[in-house]
């Protein structure tokens, strides 16, 4: 009973101590990952999308995923546990609020990148580390200069008049939205529609025409 105590326990690997070449290397990862993920986040996404919660968000989830991923280092995980870690990000679903795709892109970003810099070791794919960190930085930039450079507002309005929501009527009707709101609408959306009421729910797509941004917000929980 001793012996196969022994020999578990031998085979148990236990975190390294600091002052050691194991511990600074982490400690360079870290750093490492906590400056590309100030770059996603604070430099690149809340550049192009104003959304401090967002950020917040990216970064501590960031940093919560080096952690784990570097401690697999050391403690013999089985990979259904490992899987179930991060597991749980499907099981929240930040049922709180409707968390738009784009939001949800940058977070899956934060948590591969962060994987990527706490699993490999600088001192063995440092070339692999480097590679990865400034393609994922450069392909994020490339797609917000190009494709997100000019900056939407989005605000959802009551509109009482249903007899233009016809897709015959949709440039009329954009018109209409930008006499009322005076805003330079780009695109809207049409949600509910009531024809009993003659009212409907229509989110409008504005750019910033330097008189102030004002965002809604997104409540609600998720529905399945």
């Amino acid at each position: 009973m001793n012996t196969n105590l022994s020999q578990l326990l031998s085979r148990i690997e236990f975190c390294p101590p600091v002052a050691t070449a194991d511990f600074y290397e982490l400690l360079a990862q870290f750093v490492l990952n906590l400056v590309v993920l100030l770059i996603i986040s604070r430099a690149l996404y809340f550049k192009w999308n104003k959304k401090p919660e967002y950020l917040f968000a990216q970064i501590i989830t960031g940093v919560i995923v080096f952690v784990i991923c570097a401690m697999l280092r050391w403690v013999q995980l089985e990979l259904g546990l490992v899987l179930g870690l991060f597991a749980i990000f499907a099981i929240i679903r930040f049922r709180t609020i409707n968390v738009p795709v784009k939001e949800m892109a940058y977070l899956f970003m934060v948590v591969g990148i962060s994987a990527v810099n706490a699993l490999l070791r600088i001192s063995q794919c440092v070339h692999w580390i480097v590679f990865a960190n400034l393609l994922l930085i450069a392909v994020t930039w490339i797609l917000e200069t190009t494709f997100f450079s000019k900056v939407l507002s989005r605000r959802t309005i009551t509109f009482n008049d249903t007899g233009l929501l016809k897709p015959s009527h949709h440039q009329l009707l954009l018109n209409r939205l930008k006499e009322i709101t005076e805003l330079n609408i780009v695109r809207f959306e049409i949600g509910k529609v009531d024809y009993v009421k003659n009212h409907a729910q229509i989110r409008i797509y504005f750019t910033n025409g330097g008189n102030g941004s004002f965002e809604e917000t997104e409540i609600g929980n998720d529905e399945d």
